[in-house]
């Protein structure tokens, strides 16, 4: 097997991994998003709390995991990395506007939030082009496909 296919499998196994991570994350903001929506005062200053106990971590997970050789995964992995940075912010900024409410900290608290959201419909075309151009050789790694497949589709 070519150097280049090694490269591209052991590509598709950390974008695998790295999904993986990511998952975690996705009910954290569920919650969140829902409590900023529906929730009372004191409701929301524990989601945003439960939030920055948690996010923070998978972060610094997401920051250790190896780089990958293609510049796409790179591209994808830093834009995961910024979503989430923005998303702890906009958690400290909530809870700011929550104790003291200010218009400033309200409009803090939405452009990071805004900002994570952009950086994951970004970093969501990176990994898919990266699936698009390799799915033959990909093919032939079936089961591990298989389960990016699913993870791209999962909802926790």
């Amino acid at each position: 097997m070519a150097k280049k296919q090694i490269e591209k499998i052991e590509d598709a196994k950390w974008l695998l991994t790295f999904l993986k991570l990511r998952s975690k994350s996705g009910p954290i903001i569920h919650e969140l998003s829902q409590a900023e929506d529906n929730a009372s005062h004191e409701q929301k200053i524990v989601a945003f709390q439960k939030a920055l106990s948690e996010l923070p971590i998978i972060l610094a997970s997401m920051r250790q995991s190896p780089k990958p050789k293609d510049k796409r995964l790179r591209t994808y992995k830093k834009l995961e990395e910024s979503a989430l940075d923005a998303y702890i912010k906009s958690c400290e900024w909530g809870i700011k506007m929550l104790k003291e409410p200010s218009r400033s900290q309200y409009a803090a608290m939405g452009f990071q939030a805004k900002l994570a959201i952009s950086y994951w419909e970004i970093s969501a075309k990176e990994a898919v082009a990266f699936l698009r151009d390799n799915s033959e050789m990909l093919e032939t790694e079936y089961e591990m496909f298989y389960e990016l497949l699913r993870l791209l589709g999962a909802r926790d």
